[in-house]
């Protein structure tokens, strides 16, 4: 376990590697442009304690809140590290919407005192002077966000005789630090164990667990990362591809969303391969058998892991043939993990019975910041954490994950939840993807309506809306007792056609943008009747 041990801190552990064949690569970051910055495990010890004296001299202190709003880079993982070297708190997001209405909550909820942003993201800047009118480097006051204290402007692409921000940390002294990883590091290497020379593709951001670099603190494994400087690559596909080719990539994280494009693109992949990944990990979306081609096309084995950010990783399940794969299957508990199904007045219920899933708190989350009303939802008994999926047991103590509570559609008395339908569409010949989501309803408050994007290639089969419509009907047929009018309500009746899905930054469906995108959509055809 490379030395591990419950004892050390971030910094330990940079130290550690810095000194373990120090020139063995940490990071490397390879843009759509075809340049590669790369930096050696001496060099990510080095810079990750200068970039903390750079914004000490800032007014960044212990106990700080850092709201790190500078894109994936090398920049943002200096001034996040650096900034957890001074016993900061980093919290890394993005601006997405003009009026700020996506990080104004944030920033209020988290007390953040300081921001860090990109001196040339004029977007950013523009949204933050809505609300902070005196915005510039150093000491800011806001009435709108009454903790913000401190602005940094990161300079990532200076003007001729500038500096740029990794130029000046360079040249800045160092200081220490504080934040146990033990658990999570053990978690990560049960969960997906590394070798000597492993390469580990991941291009989430730091502020996520699935983003977070527990793998090289405590094993000293390279990570390659997608770092997008100037504008995004034409074909993103092909990018992924000559990245992992290039840098021998051994372990792929990535999105379900992401994998699914590329493995529509036969003309990319009819290329005979030289290299495969040993390993995809998959993490934060449902699991479907249909990602199976992986194993024909790009590795020889595909880890599914379950966890979240409050507690960590849950579970996970290892498949190397495509015959055991399952809808939903995640595998089962972790070591000193423990998980149970509860029905709504948190009773357990039978193993194979679907309902609210449950986890046995470590004692990482002891609730949301200001939110006593969600923290009561997510801890409703002590040393249970409830992070909001539904699913079940079966038989031998594997979980199953359907989806996210909060995404069920209401329909009159009945709730409706969209995961088994979706799976069950997404075997549809020339279907690329689908959800199906609620469309406000007079009568019955919601209605569902299915979302659908073709298969991208030429070759894919055409995909009729009505035919999908009619699967819908027999599967309703097939799986539900009528006892209600609302059940038949569920049927859609509604399929609408996407070039593509809204996505987070981390790959995962925007439900809620999704349904905003098909109440404009059918109000526009109503209007034009």
């Amino acid at each position: 376990m490379s030395d591990l041990c419950p004892e050390d801190t971030v910094t330990s552990r940079l130290q550690y590697w810095s000194v373990t064949s120090p020139e063995t690569l940490a990071f490397v970051y390879v843009t759509p442009e075809s340049e590669r910055y790369a930096y050696s495990r001496q060099e990510l010890f080095s810079l990750s304690r200068r970039a903390a004296s750079w914004l000490h001299q800032r007014g960044v202190g212990k106990k700080d809140v850092l709201l790190c709003l500078v894109p994936t880079s090398p920049e943002q993982t200096f001034i996040s590290l650096g900034a957890t070297v001074l016993g900061a708190t980093t919290i890394c997001s993005m601006v997405k919407y003009q009026d700020g209405s996506d990080i104004v909550p944030l920033i209020n909820c988290g007390d953040v005192t300081v921001i860090v942003m990109d001196q040339a993201d004029k977007q950013v800047i523009s949204t933050l002077e809505t609300f902070i009118p005196n915005l510039s480097a150093g000491p800011v006051t806001s009435q709108a966000f009454p903790s913000v204290k401190t602005a940094i402007f990161c300079n990532r692409h200076p003007e001729e005789e500038e500096l740029s921000f990794l130029e000046l940390i360079s040249r800045n002294q160092k200081p220490e630090l504080l934040m146990q990883i033990w658990t999570m590091a053990m978690q990560s290497y049960e969960i997906c164990p590394t070798a000597d020379g492993d390469v580990i593709f991941n291009g989430s951001s730091l502020g996520w667990i699935s983003g977070y670099p527990f793998l090289y603190f405590a094993f000293g494994q390279t990570r390659v990362v997608p770092y997008v400087k100037k504008s995004p690559p034409d074909d993103e596909d092909k990018f992924l591809l000559d990245v992992l080719r290039q840098e021998k990539v051994t372990q792929l994280f990535t999105s379900p969303a992401s994998l699914k494009k590329l493995l529509a693109r036969n003309d990319l992949l009819k290329t005979p391969f030289t290299w495969t990944v040993r390993t995809v990990i998959f993490g934060g979306s449902v699991f479907r058998k249909e990602f199976s081609r992986i194993l024909e096309k790009l590795s020889v084995e595909i880890r599914v892991r379950y966890g979240c950010t409050e507690i960590g990783f849950a579970a996970y399940k290892v498949y190397t043939d495509k015959v055991q794969m399952e809808d939903f299957k995640c595998g089962k508990p972790v070591k000193g993990v423990e998980i149970m199904v509860v029905d709504d007045n948190l009773k357990e219920v039978p193993p194979n019975t679907k309902g609210n899933i449950m986890i046995k708190n470590n004692g990482f989350f002891s609730g949301y910041l200001k939110q006593p009303a969600l923290t009561a939802v997510a801890l409703p008994e002590e040393g249970w954490f409830r992070p909001g999926d539904i699913g079940w047991l079966n038989d031998e103590g594997e979980i199953f994950i359907e989806g996210r509570q909060s995404e069920a559609i209401s329909i009159g008395s009945f709730k409706m939840f969209p995961q088994p339908l979706e799976s069950h569409l997404m075997k549809c010949p020339g279907v690329y993807d689908v959800a199906v989501v609620a469309i406000p309803d007079k009568d019955f408050e919601n209605v569902p309506c299915i979302c659908l994007v073709r298969y991208p290639t030429p070759e894919g089969d055409e995909v009729v809306p009505e035919e999908l419509i009619r699967r819908c009907s027999e599967y309703f047929q097939e799986s539900f007792v009528h006892e209600n009018i609302e059940q038949e309500l569920g049927v859609p009746k509604v399929c609408l056609v996407f070039d593509k899905f809204p996505v987070n930054s981390n790959g995962k469906l925007q439900r809620r943008a999704l349904r905003d995108m098909a109440i404009e959509r059918l109000f526009i055809r109503q209007t034009e009747i």
